[in-house]
């Protein structure tokens, strides 16, 4: 059985502890990190998430799940970013500021072509345009040679999170975007009312049942990318905090993120074998 009130508590206490932690440690973390630019998106990266995952946290005892779907799929993201910043020496972090300036003089670019085949014109676009090509020849002067970001699937398979891509990143990108599985189950379901409205009925709560366990269940694997983004920056600094209470935290989650994981793996077993009943796989 699936418990989600009191898998949103333990969430919110693994979240809180895991955010006192950093509390303890992130001055002396930063202070191992001697590329400034560096450790200023590093120390930028540990509050957004801190702020990110404060707010997946309520959306949990408000049954706020799209939104917290929506969070998830963004803390994931940027504790990618924040990993892949923080693991060298800065030569990531500058690949990230060209790639910045990169995006502003080809977006002002774009902008502009499009405004001239409609025969307009926008001072703006010319001027974000100049001012990207302006900051990216300023840039490639003070370092020459920087390597090209990373985006998407590549960002992940850099951290060695390639599995965490394909299972939950890019299916969450897909949903947000459109909310297409709720969308498709919807129709889906709708159909089946024609046949049995009492069936269709039971499919509709135990969807919308799924939906936040699904909801919760990415939550927790977000928390827990954070949480080793973090871990894995201290590794690459030589920072040993020896933090017993740390551990416990991130096994206390990992438990949680299993118990799904067999709950999920034991219904589709019964799925394949065409045998699958609601009441064995209770959603509370």
């Amino acid at each position: 059985m699936i418990d989600l009130k009191q898998d949103a508590a333990s969430i919110t206490h693994i979240n809180q502890r895991f955010d006192e932690f950093v509390g303890r440690n992130k001055e002396e973390l930063l202070s191992r990190i001697k590329d400034d630019p560096q450790r200023v998106m590093v120390r930028y990266y540990l509050n957004v998430l801190r702020e990110l995952c404060t707010q997946g946290c309520g959306c949990l005892p408000v049954k706020a799940f799209s939104t917290l779907e929506a969070l998830s799929r963004v803390i994931m993201e940027q504790s990618a970013n924040m990993l892949y910043v923080g693991m060298d020496s800065g030569e990531n972090a500058r690949a990230l500021l060209r790639s910045s300036k990169q995006l502003t003089e080809s977006n002002g670019k774009s902008w502009a072509a499009y405004l001239a085949e409609q025969g307009l014109r926008n001072p703006a676009a010319q001027a974000r345009q100049s001012n990207g090509a302006m900051m990216l020849a300023d840039f490639d002067r003070r370092w020459p040679d920087v390597a090209r970001y990373p985006g998407g699937k590549g960002l992940f398979a850099a951290l060695g999170w390639e599995n965490h891509y394909y299972a939950f990143y890019a299916p969450l990108c897909d949903s947000v975007h459109s909310f297409s599985d709720d969308l498709s189950n919807l129709v889906s379901i709708g159909e089946v009312f024609s046949v049995s409205a009492e069936v269709a009925e039971q499919l509709l709560v135990y969807r919308e049942k799924e939906r936040r366990r699904l909801a919760t269940y990415h939550f927790a694997i977000a928390i827990g990318l954070r949480a080793e983004a973090v871990g894995r920056i201290c590794n690459a600094v030589d920072f040993s905090h020896d933090d017993k209470e740390a551990e416990d935290n991130y096994a206390d989650l990992h438990r949680l993120i299993d118990r799904h994981d067999k709950f999920d793996g034991a219904r589709l077993s019964e799925m394949d074998a065409g045998d699958m009943s609601f009441e064995n796989f209770p959603i509370n």
